[in-house]
């Protein structure tokens, strides 16, 4: 099984936050490999494989950025809101796609005004979500309607998936598909492994919205979960590094303290111990926005986000490193072996 199969899979699989459907079955057609998955009443995923007095738990969530539609106009065009941290910069010119109710895909564009007909002052502003349009080249709101569009469905951008030096992969939605990719290569690796520990994979919904899914995780007897996610990384140019001082290519990241608190010490140090036993190499933070650890942290179970360096974080290009991922998916191995 290969990381880079994997995670295209998942990529281009539908399943913008509150609209899941589509990539929990997709999880789930990779669980059923290893197990019966069991499925909560608000749809987050759980497989718990090998026996033992001491329960790790892994999680990452399904959900991504997207748009929803919000109205349509008579003269056919459709107003969208945002779906988590969407910024408005990254919709312009942009080719999406709308999940009708019925299954199918609708491509429509996000235009600009062009530039021959705006003035300087339109030319230096963002533009926000609500005062975009997205174009299906409808004339109407019945046009809409006949193309199955209503109120509500939910919109992502049309992705693309590019290796650039046969090492960093760039595409729309790697936080948290690539998360998704390390929990289903991990499980892979662990099934043929003789367990001494009870290991539980969880895979949530709505994180990219308030991180509910983990609010809610119905699996609580566990001693130490590790939320598996990405991170922002500082490496590039005119960015103050300090902000989030992560790079791509040095390991994966601690990350111990975020927008939202405080994860666990203890978890930290056994992280960090594993870590330095095996030469694993890793990085440490605290930064901005937050992870489900935090969520599950407020459930009282021990959590400690380990995520992988993600450069230029929710645009169409988030940018990953090959090497971090590897050694990601060593030292989890590593922490469920130890």
């Amino acid at each position: 099984m290969e990381f880079k199969e994997v995670v295209k899979d998942l990529l281009f699989t539908f399943g913008v936050s509150g609209y899941e459907e589509s990539i929990r079955k997709k999880i789930i057609d990779y669980l059923k490999n290893y197990g019966e998955p069991e499925i909560d009443k608000l749809g987050n995923v759980y497989l718990t494989i090998g026996s033992g007095e001491r329960h790790i738990a892994f999680m990452a969530h399904m959900d991504e950025i997207g748009a929803v539609i919000s109205y349509i106009e008579d003269s056919g065009f459709l107003k969208i809101k945002k779906l988590g941290g969407v910024d408005a910069r990254i919709l312009y010119g942009q080719v999406m796609e709308i999940l009708t109710q019925h299954g199918k895909i609708v491509n429509g564009v996000i235009g600009l005004k062009p530039p021959h007909i705006s003035k300087e002052d339109e030319m230096n502003k963002v533009i926000p979500v609500e005062d975009l349009y997205l174009d299906v080249g409808a004339k109407s709101k019945e046009d809409v309607k006949s193309m199955g569009i209503n109120v509500l469905d939910p919109v992502r951008w049309v992705k693309q998936f590019h290796i650039l030096r046969e090492r960093y992969i760039v595409s729309r939605g790697l936080d948290d598909r690539a998360g998704c990719a390390i929990l289903i290569l991990l499980l892979d690796k662990l099934s043929k492994e003789h367990l001494k520990n009870k290991v539980t994979f969880i895979f949530t919904i709505q994180e990219e919205t308030g991180l509910r899914g983990a609010k809610a995780i119905v699996e609580k007897d566990i001693d130490e979960l590790y939320a598996i996610d990405s991170v922002t990384a500082a490496d590039q140019p005119k960015v103050d590094y300090s902000l989030s001082p992560a790079s791509l290519g040095n390991g994966p990241v601690f990350r111990f303290i975020d927008a939202r608190g405080i994860n666990s010490f203890e978890l930290r140090m056994r992280a960090r111990d594993i870590a330095n036993k095996n030469k694993i190499p890793f990085q440490e933070l605290a930064t901005g926005g937050s992870t489900d650890a935090a969520g599950t942290f407020e459930l009282g179970i021990p959590s400690l986000a380990i995520c992988f360096p993600i450069r230029y974080t929710h645009t169409t290009v988030e940018m990953i490193d090959m090497e971090d991922i590897n050694n990601e998916i060593k030292l989890l191995e590593k922490i469920v072996m130890d």
